[in-house]
């Protein structure tokens, strides 16, 4: 045997024994630990009295029955709240999609704002916005009628059939969507499916009766009503992924061959056929992945219903756990549920593509079919006239839209303006504030400090600043071209180790500040900084463990890589709070951020880790050969020749990672991590302040805002630099 596989070999079985000591000791202490406090082990439990309500059930449920019938109820919960999600953000973002694609140049602006505006703001964020807004906004009872509408949520007419009004609106809608498949597929079966649908719910109707909502004296009696944590869920799910829909769907549309639309001209068709028969179904096999991936997202967003009290899958769990301290058990079923449902999902989308001979392939050639506007010549008023009537008043369709849009516009317009300026208040307090009907910036100025630094001591915030200001600097640095070398990377390790030597004190005649402490602006950047800058080189090491031909190195990356990503980020959380702890000795006590930090660079490495073998796969095969005739190793040539070509290829997508971290540590307040938006919570609770919600979370959406929208800038600066270099 040759020398060096004699010493892979010892290297491998050293690896092992070494793994399968930590793994008994880590065991080991975990036996100890749930003796300890007297925890068992095992699902036995999950026949045990739950002993909590549920407040909103598709199934009969009262506090006297099992835990496994409460994770059954908030399963059903979950899965409701997901295909409502899917569903409207699909239509939704083929909406914002035609806007986007529309002759009209006022649509399209608006359809882009639309898009940056939700896709830079975390959807976190916004459900507090849409929670707040039903909560505070809409009256406390509404007058009963058909349909009524109040801060205890939405009052419909409820169908019941043998005394279950849920389950037929359920088959209700599973015999409309038929329907509706059968009228857009127009085959001789799908007729027999559309009559077979059209039977079955006018079958439903005559056997059932209706209930109408009725004003009582505790609120509206009668009828069905869907929560404001049900609306709150399913608004920002829906609203949330349909901006990124509308992107793909038109990424896939203008991806069909101009060919495709010149030859159904030159046949006769009019514009309207040619995209219901020749472009869409093309662009629809091309936007099947990435729309199952977001599809797949949403499923797991789902689990943002543990923050607003909506009983989903999480929630139920989380009490679960929190009554019978089976944390294992407990987390286990989350991440095997959401794996199995993501699972199914991708499974039951391939064989509808499959059903249709759709691949996941895209095809080559690039379409024309999207406007090309000329910019508004502001210098050059002469050429206004032309203009407008160029890009609003082109054609009777397009001048329709602009009468109809541009008075709206207008309207909002007037309506914003009126309350961020004209009627706002800017001196005072609460109670001048009171008195007008805008904004109440005096607000921000009572309450602005809390905002970002939060409970951090109030005499040491100056640290607390200049931290978050040494990081926002090497993030504008990093714009910078001709700092873009190894160097930088040194300045954001640099400037993260400043942050945290700033924020805990305890060198340089600094005081010591604890981390339960640390709280606002500095600790979303700081864990959004570590997140990427520590989940960097481990992507790098799973992308190349993947990529291995070894299966002891394979399978575990992959192993890794697909639980993490398919579990939500709330269950890897959930890990970090609550099962760490059990894993390490009862003398040794590590603060939950730290914990949570690790969460997120392990999160974050699995996502890397993808789009890095996405480069490795694109490197020519001929570049490993050159490099080994050359004489360089195996690993030379991986680091000198294959890495730097796969991280040029794979930028935009870790800067696409990077931006998602930014938003994703907005969850870490669900653990009990003191962020920005957790501080933006504590400074309207007080009574006086509380009506003021509004401008608490426009302040922290602007930041927001500009944080991921600099960074969507810097990817495509990065991007045209390196493909002008290439």
């Amino acid at each position: 045997m040759p020398l060096k596989w004699r010493r892979a070999t010892v290297l491998t079985w050293l690896l092992a024994a070494a793994g399968a000591a930590a793994a008994y000791g880590l065991f080991a202490t975990l036996a100890d630990n749930l003796a300890e406090r007297n925890i068992r082990t095992g699902l036995g439990f999950l026949s045990d009295r739950a002993g909590f309500a549920i407040g909103e059930t598709l199934i009969a449920y009262a506090p006297g029955s099992s835990y496994a019938a409460a994770l059954l109820a908030g399963l059903l919960n979950t899965l409701l709240v997901s295909a409502l999600g899917i569903v409207f953000s699909t239509l939704l973002g083929l909406a914002i999609c035609a806007a986007r694609l529309s002759p009209n140049w006022l649509l399209v602006r608006l359809a882009g704002l639309y898009i940056e505006l939700v896709r830079n703001v975390p959807l976190l964020l916004q459900m507090f916005v849409w929670y707040a807004a039903l909560l505070f906004g809409l009256p406390g009872q509404g007058a009963g009628g058909a349909v009524a509408l109040d801060n205890r949520g939405l009052h419909l007419p409820s169908f019941a059939v043998a005394g279950s009004s849920v389950w037929a609106l359920v088959t209700a809608l599973v015999l409309g969507g038929a329907l509706a498949q059968a009228a857009i597929c127009r085959t001789s079966r799908s007729r027999l499916v559309a009559g077979a649908a059209a039977t079955g719910l006018v079958l439903l109707l005559f056997s059932g009766t209706i209930d109408l909502p009725r004003a009582g004296r505790f609120g509206i009696a009668g009828g069905l009503t869907l929560s404001t944590e049900f609306l709150t869920l399913v608004i920002g799910l829906s609203v949330y992924a349909s901006a990124y829909l509308a992107e793909i769907f038109r990424g896939a549309i203008l991806a069909v061959p101009i060919g495709q639309a010149e030859a159904a001209k030159a046949l006769g068709l009019l514009p309207r056929p040619t995209m219901r028969r020749i472009i869409f179904p093309q662009a629809t096999r091309l936007a099947i992945p990435p729309m199952t991936s977001w599809h797949l997202n949403t499923i797991k967003n789902s689990s943002l219903g543990v923050a607003i009290g909506y009983p989903e899958f999480v929630s139920v769990a989380d009490t679960i756990i929190s009554q019978t301290g089976q944390a294992i058990e407990g987390v286990g079923l989350i991440v095997v549920t959401f794996l199995t449902l993501s699972l199914l999902l991708s499974y039951a989308t391939s064989l509808y593509a499959r059903r249709f001979g759709w691949s996941v392939t895209g095809q080559a050639g690039r379409s024309t079919l999207g406007p090309g506007f000329d910019a508004l010549p502001l210098r050059t008023p002469a050429v206004w006239p032309a203009w407008v009537q160029r890009h609003l008043f082109g054609s009777p369709g397009q001048s329709a839209l602009t009468i109809v849009v541009l008075p709206a516009v207008i309207a909002v317009g007037v309506l914003g303006l009126q309350w961020l300026w004209i009627d706002a208040t800017f001196v005072g307090g609460a109670a001048d504030c009171g008195l007008r009907d805008g904004a109440c910036w005096p607000f921000l100025r009572e309450n602005g400090r809390l905002i970002l630094f939060g409970t951090y001591p109030e005499a040491e915030q100056w640290r607390a600043a200049l931290a978050a200001a040494v990081l926002l600097l090497c993030l504008a640095v990093s714009f910078a071209p001709r700092f873009w070398r190894g160097g930088l990377a040194l300045a954001w390790l640099g400037a993260i180790g400043l942050g945290i030597l700033l924020m805990g004190g305890g060198v340089a005649g600094l005081d010591p500040v604890p981390m339960e402490k640390w709280s606002g602006l500095p600790v979303t950047l700081l864990l959004a900084s570590l997140a990427v800058v520590g989940g960097f080189p481990l992507a790098i090491l799973l992308a190349f463990a993947r990529q291995s031909r070894k299966r002891r190195a394979r399978w575990p990356s992959v192993v890794f890589i697909e639980v993490v990503r398919g579990t939500p980020l709330i269950g890897v959380l959930f890990l970090a709070a609550i099962m760490f702890p059990l894993f390490v000795p009862s003398w040794l006590t590590i603060d939950s951020l730290p914990r949570v930090q690790l969460a997120l660079i392990l999160f974050t490495a699995a996502y890397m880790a993808e789009v890095i073998r996405g480069g490795l796969l694109a490197v020519p095969a001929g570049q490993i050969e050159a490099a080994r005739a050359l004489g360089l190793t195996k690993w030379q040539a991986r680091r000198h020749v294959v890495l730097p070509q796969a991280i040029k290829v794979s930028v935009p997508g870790l800067v696409n990672t990077s931006i998602s971290e930014v938003k994703n540590t907005t969850l870490v307040l669900i653990v009990g991590v003191f962020d920005l938006l957790q501080t933006t919570r504590l400074s309207y609770l007080e009574a006086e302040w509380r009506p003021y919600f509004a401008e608490a979370y426009l302040f922290t959406a602007m930041i927001f805002f500009w944080l991921c929208f600099s960074l969507s800038r810097l990817s495509l600066k990065i991007e045209r630099k390196l493909n002008y270099a290439g």
